[in-house]
């Protein structure tokens, strides 16, 4: 018939073993089974599904091959070149996780859980972000040296066991740091918008000589 005459050979084989009783083994698939070299699960700091964030692939010789927003807490990454890659999760994070040695590897495919942390909150601010770190001439570390005039009527004007201070402010200000033992030391600091404004404030011990100019 016309009909049977157009079906391809492959299938009269098929036809003809059943008739004859023998079955022939079972086809081989058109194409080996496609493996995904990462699969990758991001979670906030308490658990949490996230909604989307930015990864970034990066290989051995520091080049971004790959940069994508994901969406949802799943993603899958299947295939990238050759040699150790590096994946930068929450790359528009304010602590985005790096995983390094990264290699599509078939036989173990790579699955992540990667919890990303937001320290530094993403808080709008009017005002600059002053950090104050007070140290002696060696540059180590000089705490519970007060300021004056205050920044902040919340917070002790005082740097903490390890020298610092920060909170925020605006404006223009001459501070003088002092504590017992030490020459009193006058700083500048200017706000423009709302920059983070770092100063690293040198007290030296009375008695002890300039440093030359």
């Amino acid at each position: 018939m016309p009909q049977l005459a157009s079906f391809p050979i492959r299938l009269n084989a098929l036809v003809t073993a059943f008739l004859s009783g023998v079955l022939p083994l079972t086809l081989p698939p058109a194409r080996a089974q496609d493996i995904c070299a990462v699969t990758l699960t991001v979670t906030g700091p308490h658990g949490e599904p996230t909604t989307s964030t930015w990864i970034e692939l990066v290989d051995q010789s520091g080049k971004v091959v790959r940069r994508e927003q994901i969406w949802g807490s799943e993603h899958k990454i299947c295939d990238f070149g050759f040699g150790p890659h590096t994946l930068r999760v929450g790359a528009n994070e304010s602590l985005p996780v790096a995983v390094s040695n990264l290699r599509v590897d078939l036989r173990h495919p790579v699955v992540l859980k990667v919890v990303l942390n937001s320290a530094y909150g993403d808080e709008m601010r009017s005002a600059c972000l002053v950090y104050f770190r007070t140290v002696d001439a060696d540059h180590k570390a000089l705490p519970g040296v007060h300021f004056s005039p205050e920044l902040d009527v919340s917070r002790q004007a005082m740097t903490d066991g390890f020298g610092r201070w920060q909170s925020l402010f605006g404006g223009d200000r001459d501070l003088t740091f002092a504590k017992p033992g030490f020459a009193p030391t006058t700083a500048h600091i200017h706000c423009q918008q709302q920059e983070e404004v770092d100063l690293e404030i040198v007290m030296r011990a009375n008695g002890s000589p300039s440093p030359a100019k």
